[in-house]
């Protein structure tokens, strides 16, 4: 995550669209998962080459085979005509709740998804009494530092 710029927020109470329905994520739902995400990623700043295979393992080893221990409870999929939209995958990592996955698929972009799960997940785990949720984003994918920088989050202090 060298290459990537942290983000901190405090979580405290946000205000959650009701415009979509967050269904939770299960171990079935892995590859259709892998499906959506490989659409997200494919011509953006986070596509290094991964095949379906990868992305289909990456998404395993979190919710799974434990990158850091997954938090269902703040983990959540909005499906549009019963295609996976946009997902969001919450992990335990150095002690803090991690933003394992945040994407939307090309075909529902811009339509409020990506913050309106990052404000559900937010309210999950502040109700958990969790302090503070952290992720890293790369520094070209300038749409999604808007975002985040909209929704509260700032940089984290470089470790040195």
């Amino acid at each position: 995550m060298s290459n990537k710029i942290g983000m901190i927020i405090k979580l405290i109470p946000k205000e959650t669209e009701s415009t979509y329905i967050f269904d939770r994520i299960h171990a079935e739902d892995i590859n259709a998962l892998a499906v959506s995400m490989l659409d997200a990623f494919t011509d953006t700043e986070d596509f290094e080459g991964e095949t379906l295979e990868d992305l289909h393992e990456e998404i395993l080893s979190v919710v799974v085979d434990g990158f850091g221990v997954f938090i269902p409870e703040a983990s959540f999929q909005i499906k549009q005509n019963s295609d996976i939209a946009s997902v969001i995958l919450i992990s335990m990592y150095k002690g803090n709740p991690f933003v394992s996955e945040l994407f939307t698929t090309k075909k529902y972009l811009n339509l409020g998804m990506a913050s309106s799960l990052l404000n559900k997940s937010i309210n999950v785990l502040w109700e958990l009494g969790y302090e503070n949720l952290i992720l890293y984003v790369h520094p070209r994918n300038i749409g999604a530092i808007n975002l985040y920088k909209k929704i509260g989050f700032t940089e984290l202090e470089v470790e040195r």
